[in-house]
């Protein structure tokens, strides 16, 4: 278990006290006294709202808090212990054409460099997805929103998620990457664009 940290250092605390009306510090007394340190994840996410004042959505806050302050799990940590990467950038076209660039660029070189399995494209009406596992076991979720219109033309958000990730170092490492597949990408569909 990692040390304790002080719930005012906390980077939520602020957020966390205007939404709910008390500190970051009452919450973390309440929960103690709830014997909270003996609670997993999800029991004192239903604690919270079941015995005070506070939403389902501030009641996950404030626990995932509430873990990292008594050192159950680090900032950026999951309930289940591993780490996600994230990182999004816009582009010109709608969600159709994004993503089809998008499975374009990743070919099956660029895909066997980064450790992906063939990927699966599903789309609802607002989404468009490309997700594929990872051989480190860890998932890459793909998804594309269509942003608005400038100039004419469509642009759509394409933003990763990157689950299942082992270590802090291995989650800075897959942002570094992800940030720079996506400049590569951008810079790909801008030469489309205006060759």
């Amino acid at each position: 278990m990692s040390t304790e940290t002080s719930p005012r250092a906390h980077p939520r605390a602020a957020a966390i006290e205007t939404a709910t009306g008390a500190s970051l510090q009452s919450w973390v007394e309440r929960i103690d006294g709830a014997d909270g340190r003996v609670l997993d994840h999800a029991a004192i996410a239903r604690l919270l709202p079941e015995r005070w004042d506070i939403t389902e959505w501030w009641a996950q806050g404030v626990t995932v808090a509430y873990e990292q302050i008594i050192g159950r799990r680090v900032v950026g940590q999951s309930s289940a212990g591993d780490f996600a990467a994230s990182a999004s950038r816009t582009v010109v076209g709608d969600m159709d054409r994004v993503r089809d660039a998008w499975d374009a660029f990743l070919t099956p070189r660029r895909r066997e460099e980064l450790g992906l399995q063939e990927p699966s494209l599903t789309a609802t009406d607002t989404w468009r997805y490309w997700r594929a596992a990872v051989a480190d076991g860890s998932r890459l979720s793909v998804s594309i929103t269509v942003k608005d219109h400038r100039d004419g033309s469509a642009r759509s958000t394409v933003g990763i998620e990157h689950k299942g990730i082992g270590t802090t170092a291995g989650r800075d490492a897959w942002k570094d990457t992800w940030k720079a597949v996506l400049t590569d990408f951008a810079a790909a569909i801008a030469e489309k664009e205006h060759p």
